[in-house]
């Protein structure tokens, strides 16, 4: 048996114009893991939850999350249903919270593309589960997301 080394391999493949990637030094499940959060009010993915039927909204912000839950509540507390989370507890009169017993970041990121992957990867997990707001839309699923959501516990 031949066994060639990392450079044997690499120029194998140089003519095709492909980068070779021999062994990962995190898995995808390690990336999809949920960061520890040092910043006490981070940006990124969160989930908000309905006091009454515990269903719960997928949204991004690029500032914190504190300032996001404050807008929301705005948004109940004068009638504007601006976003999903605001127009599922008007339309349903139901209950929703403080911070800490409504909210719950997710991933930490910053704004860009990045936040908009990471908020399309969370979306299909919760309906998937049944515990998104019907008011949210969740797009189709992308195969790829197939094994994280199996490995999701998503009401963690």
């Amino acid at each position: 048996m031949y066994f060639c080394s990392i450079e044997c391999t690499t120029n194998l493949f140089k003519h095709c114009n492909l980068n070779i990637a021999f062994r990962a030094t995190s898995t995808t499940q390690q990336q999809l893991a949920k960061e520890q959060i040092n910043n006490k009010n981070p940006s990124g993915i969160h989930k908000l939850k309905c006091n009454t039927c515990n269903n719960v909204y997928v949204g991004q912000s690029g500032r914190s999350t504190n300032i996001r839950h404050k807008e929301h509540v705005r948004h109940i507390k004068t009638n504007n249903p601006q976003s999903a989370y605001a127009l599922h507890i008007l339309q349903n009169r139901h209950g929703y919270g403080p911070i800490v017993d409504t909210l719950q970041l997710l991933k930490t990121c910053p704004k860009g593309t990045h936040m908009n992957c990471w908020e399309a990867l969370y979306m299909p997990v919760f309906h998937q589960h049944g515990i998104l707001i019907t008011e949210q839309q969740a797009s189709d699923c992308n195969p790829l997301y197939g094994s994280y959501k199996r490995n999701e516990n998503p009401s963690t």
